[in-house]
């Protein structure tokens, strides 16, 4: 048997489509080679312009399924009637466990999460792969949606389902602000043979962020520092002076070839 030597790195970026700050944001660092796949919000705001410029410009898109909104100041709606999903202003419920705590239907959302891969076909988009935004629901209902449409699960959640090829995930999200260059550089640095991926949230240093929730938020982080920090260390010339030198190859996730229509 052949030992593999290469080292090829998936740079993923969540949330796309959230809000013109986040598409743009996935866009430039997408232009500028550092991400290789993004994952669309199909039910927010921005969904459908993003969608329309990954076409364009040739962005591997796969499905950051939602079933909540973590937002006061930008919401987005369930696509489907679904009653026991929705907040009393008809957006989604802000995580799980108030999901979970509100008794909402796991049928329901198997029937919404259906309908977000049949709006990304519709938009002429058919998703690599799948993940949930901010934790999984209820186990069962992803690994249904990831078998019946062959799409890999990310293996960051505690779900069933069709595995991605991966041998190692590392979120860069969560790398402390003042680290996190340093702390990607290191990380590819010890990266052994194998396909391994990154997961960022890169997003574009606008206005439009500080008006997601009250700097007094636990969620603030995540609507401001930690995306554009993200971003900043994607674009961070040593990033890619490290890749190069390291003989690493940037790629997306490989299609998995015809995949099913949604059901």
């Amino acid at each position: 048997m052949t030992e593999r030597t290469e080292r090829i790195l998936v740079v993923q970026a969540d949330d796309y489509g959230m809000c013109p700050a986040v598409t743009d944001g996935i866009l430039a660092a997408h232009r500028a080679g550092a991400v290789t796949q993004a994952s669309v919000m199909v039910p927010a705001p921005d969904a459908h312009r993003a969608m329309w410029l990954a076409r364009r410009r040739g962005l591997v898109l796969g499905a950051h399924l939602v079933l909540a909104c973590e937002w006061e100041g930008l919401r987005y709606h369930p696509l489907t009637p679904a009653g026991t999903l929705r907040a009393p202003d008809g957006g989604y419920l802000p995580g799980i466990a108030e999901l979970r705590a509100a008794g909402a239907d796991p049928g329901e959302a198997l029937v919404e999460l259906r309908e977000q891969l049949r709006v990304m076909e519709a938009a002429g988009i058919r998703p690599r792969h799948c993940e949930s935004h901010v934790g999984v629901f209820d186990p069962d209902v992803l690994a249904a949606v990831s078998a019946e449409r062959g799409l890999p699960c990310r293996d960051d959640v505690p779900a069933p389902g069709v595995p991605m090829a991966l041998d190692s995930l590392w979120h860069l999200s969560t790398r402390p602000l003042e680290s996190k260059t340093d702390d990607l550089l290191a990380h590819l640095a010890a990266l052994p043979p194998g396909t391994h991926m990154v997961v960022a949230h890169p997003a574009a240093d606008r206005p439009e962020l500080d008006t997601l929730t009250d700097p007094g938020s636990r969620r603030w982080k995540w609507a401001r520092p930690i995306r554009v920090s993200d971003l900043a260390t994607l674009l961070d010339p040593r990033f890619h002076e490290a890749v190069t030198r390291l003989g690493i190859t940037l790629a997306p996730l490989p299609a998995k070839g015809n995949l099913p229509q949604c059901p």
